[in-house]
């Protein structure tokens, strides 16, 4: 089974296909234009037809086998009639519109299948510089002592993705403080940022377009505001217990993990890390939320899950020269 390596191999060299294409085109085109320039100044200028001799100039009637042989060519340097007739330009020097061959979007991609694989584990120093951004569901890192408590949190009650787009003021989950969450995130400028928020805009059905839509502009306008070199990591929705889904028919569990398939492939496409954090969370055969994790709503988890969660976080980030990791470095284990 393919991994997260094999599609960002795929998607690097996918890339360099598409620059290579470009640029041969650019040479072809170039190419044409130095031979048409070439063949217009090298054409030699029409001879203009002799007039007709008058009857007392015309020659002897040749016999036929006289007219049949071709006139040697005058030695006074004259430029013998061309007898091909010329190049209409406008027949070949166009351009036209070439159907792309060459995929440039992912749209079908498995979550499973792009999420970080498990690599090293890093301190919880590591954190210190990492800014949650999202719903409640990911407060509860931050308000126990078995998730990530040293982190920074922009994680609000109740809110959706086009909450932060809209920038609406709202009370984070973690610090208790109304705040707007753009101004808010900015003011941490972190080195990596963590997502997750969907649970809230998936409680609506039929919704998915729009969702990416606004995810895929949240993390543009959060380039926008912190530093080029921020890391953002996708973290999947996890699934809830299987009682939800009849109070919260958006919540349904299959259709959470088809939403995981669209945030993995809009990972693919804005540059971001996909963290599949599902595996620590939920049961694999159905993506229900694990029981020993529940809390009475059955969407938010317990201190055992955000423990579970935190650890998951830990052994499934990309390596970086900058993070301590607890033992061996992953990159001596990988020879790299």
């Amino acid at each position: 089974m393919s991994d997260f390596y094999t599609y960002r191999n795929e998607f690097s060299r996918k890339r360099r296909q598409r620059r290579i294409v470009g640029v041969l085109s650019v040479l072809f085109a170039l190419a044409c234009l130095g031979a048409a320039w070439y063949w217009y100044q090298s054409r030699e200028p029409e001879q203009t037809p002799a007039p007709t001799p008058t009857p007392a100039a015309a020659e002897p009637t040749q016999s036929p086998e006289t007219a049949a042989t071709p006139a040697p060519t005058p030695a006074t340097g004259e430029t013998p009639e061309r007898i091909v007739q010329a190049v209409d330009t406008a027949v070949w020097n166009t351009s036209t519109p070439v159907e792309q061959t060459i995929d440039t979007e992912y749209f079908n991609t498995d979550h499973r299948m792009v999420g970080v694989p498990m690599l090293g584990t890093v301190t919880d120093s590591y954190f210190n510089t990492v800014t949650f951004v999202g719903d409640s569901i990911a407060s509860g890192l931050g308000l126990y002592a078995t998730g990530l408590p040293n982190a920074k949190y922009a994680t609000y009650i109740s809110a959706g993705v086009n909450s932060f787009v809209n920038n609406a003021t709202m009370t984070n989950a973690v610090t208790h403080v109304e705040e707007t969450p753009m101004e808010a995130i900015a003011a941490t400028q972190p080195d990596y940022v963590y997502l997750l928020v969907g649970t809230n805009n998936l409680v609506t059905q039929g919704n998915e377009d729009s969702f990416i839509a606004y995810y895929e502009r949240l993390i543009d306008m959060l380039r926008e505001r912190l530093n080029p070199g921020v890391i953002f990591y996708i973290q999947a929705i996890p699934g809830v217990q299987e009682t939800v889904v009849e109070s919260k028919p958006g919540l349904d569990n299959a259709r959470i993990a088809t939403v995981n398939d669209l945030l993995a492939n809009l990972a693919l496409r804005k540059g971001c890390y996909f963290v599949n954090i599902r595996e620590a969370l939920t049961n694999p055969a159905d993506g229900s939320q694990i029981d020993d994790y529940q809390v009475t709503d059955g969407v938010h988890f317990n201190p055992a899950g955000y423990r579970a969660w935190a650890e998951y976080l830990a052994t499934h980030t990309v390596w970086n020269r900058r993070s301590i990791y607890s033992g061996q470095n992953p990159y001596y284990i990988y020879g790299a």
